[in-house]
């Protein structure tokens, strides 16, 4: 393949495919994670090659903070991203494909600790040195898969927050105006209502399921928080049950008291409905960010009159599928 003749849409089209083994709607972070780590180094001046056993410390550091279930094998993404050889390959002592070869042997950390090195594709480094490509590469591989209040805070983790900025979100121009007015300029967690010279402050229209992961710009996939709280319910810190009761991630840890005590209150209050003729938002979409985004278990609530949650298998989990709003915003009641 002729190096130059591959421009920053085909590169962001390959960087796309690696979803495509991805379980439906759930969120698939490590490959990106991956291929964010690699560039990183690479812009850092580090070799677009490196072995598994001196990559696997940072990596399993960096993928910890987006692990999803109760295991995390940076091994898998080591070796599986290898399938897509146009960005990545991993390849064992003798130069042959690790990826290609008996799964016994590619997914045993022994073999991989003495044997795998993993390499950004040559035409895929000649065409990062274009800081055009760079972006546009790193800003799918952030979309894909990470909210975007996030964004900004992961360039700077993996290495080049100096070199690419986060993409404006491509979103309805309607959805902020209807989220916010539905619950009346105030954070649904907290009740927060800031005003500074007239305007509204720190409030944001944060979608419950990601975009990128077939979340509408609807006011059933909306909900407004304060800056600080919709930062903790992207993270996963902070969710939502089945009945719309505030979750805490018993991972979420918080040393000084005040801030602590107000934090776990949080655990089992209901949150804020909208005013009325605005649909809160719906099983579905709180279902997907209970099993994509929050970090389980959760806490058990600290006030009295709160319902029990206990943790472990949680009844959002039994609760049916309803079916999925339409695309469109709207601040009124469907019928």
């Amino acid at each position: 393949m002729d190096r130059t003749s591959v421009g920053s849409e085909d590169w962001v089209a390959k960087v796309r495919s690696t979803r495509q083994f991805s379980d439906g709607d759930r969120r698939a972070p490590y490959k990106p994670l991956l291929l964010l780590w690699a560039i990183g180094r690479l812009a850092a001046g580090h070799p677009a090659r490196v072995s598994f056993c001196d990559a696997e410390e940072e990596l399993t550091r960096l993928m910890e903070g987006h692990r999803l279930g109760e295991t995390l094998r940076v091994s898998y993404p080591f070796v599986y991203l290898g399938t897509n050889r146009d960005l990545w390959r991993v390849e064992a002592a003798d130069g042959s494909d690790i990826a290609a070869m008996p799964q016994r042997v590619r997914e045993s950390r022994p073999f991989l600790l003495g044997e795998a090195t993993g390499e950004l594709a040559p035409d895929f480094v000649v065409a990062l040195e274009n800081p055009r490509v760079r972006s546009r590469v790193v800003n799918t591989l952030l979309d894909m898969e990470f909210p975007e209040s996030l964004h900004a805070e992961l360039l700077e983790e993996v290495g080049l927050g100096h070199l690419v900025a986060p993409r404006p979100p491509q979103r309805d121009p309607r959805f902020r105006r209807i989220v916010l007015l539905a619950y009346e300029h105030r954070c649904a967690f907290c009740g927060f209502d800031g005003i500074l010279r007239n305007s509204p402050v720190a409030i944001d229209a944060a979608h419950v399921q990601m975009r990128s992961h077939r979340g509408p710009d609807h006011i059933t996939n909306g909900v407004a928080l304060c800056t600080f709280h919709h930062r903790l319910f992207d993270q996963g810190a902070l969710g939502l049950d089945s009945d719309r009761r505030i979750l805490v991630s018993q991972h979420m840890i918080v040393r000084a008291r005040e801030a602590n005590n107000a934090l776990m209150r949080l655990a089992g209050m209901p949150m804020l409905e909208p005013q009325r003729g605005y649909e809160p938002p719906a099983i579905p979409h709180v279902k997907w960010h209970y099993r994509n985004l929050f970090v389980r278990p959760a806490r058990r609530p600290s006030s009295p009159g709160s319902p029990g949650l206990m943790p472990g298998r949680h009844p959002i989990d039994q609760t049916p599928e309803a079916p999925a709003p339409s695309m469109r915003v709207s601040g009124r009641r469907r019928t």
